[in-house]
């Protein structure tokens, strides 16, 4: 167990001269330069595959062992509000039954603001008229840590990650390619032909 009022390291392991502290910190910094390669990547390949009009691939190791499948969907159809107020306008015009009443969440914002200053369970109040406010109570949230990374700590995790950041990320599309044209008694197997053009038979 670490003495986290004197920062002494855990023995034995492969994080031997770490505090939890600085384990936590090196594990944060490491998943934010993985996320931000995931994240680069998964553009990469949904430009991809848009470009070569493919729907789904397998992913191989290179022993052949599959990992999992990649599939690309053009996303779901939908609509929004551009322009609430707009919408609120039509709606009072023609359907005024169908608005609703609420509180400027501003003016609730300052209501809680203030009370916030208060002790833990009690009752928030109107700062205009001292007003007690029983719909409104001061609570304490649930303790946290957070990271904050530095430029030097994100480019020693990147290079202790193995080269693994360099390796994934992403490359350029490619030119798109036509369609294959298959007889129509072959039916394509796309996770087969991923394959046989990664290679995965000759392995």
């Amino acid at each position: 167990m670490t003495d986290t009022t004197t920062g002494a390291p855990i023995g034995g392991g492969p994080g031997d001269g770490l505090t939890d502290a600085e384990k936590l910190a090196a594990l944060g910094t490491y998943i934010k330069v993985l996320t931000e390669a995931e994240k680069s990547l998964r553009a990469s390949v949904t430009a991809n595959m848009g470009a070569m009009r493919v729907e789904k691939v397998g992913a191989f190791l290179p022993d052949g062992t599959k990992m999992a499948s990649v599939s690309r969907s053009n996303g779901k159809k939908s609509a929004r509000v551009t322009d609430h107020d707009a919408a609120l306008r039509w709606v009072r015009a023609k359907y005024p039954t169908e608005t609703v009443v609420t509180v400027n969440p501003a003016f609730l914002k300052k209501l809680t603001d203030a009370a916030a200053a208060g002790e833990v369970g009690e009752p928030g109040f109107d700062p205009a008229t001292g007003e007690v406010l029983d719909f409104i109570e001061v609570y304490q949230g649930n303790p946290y840590v957070s990271i904050t990374t530095t430029t030097e700590g994100k480019n020693r995790m990147a290079q202790l990650a193995g080269g693994w950041v360099g390796m994934l990320e992403a490359t350029p599309a490619p030119a798109p390619a036509a369609a294959p044209v298959f007889p129509a008694n072959d039916p394509y197997d796309p996770d087969h032909a991923d394959r046989l053009s990664n290679g995965a038979y000759e392995r």
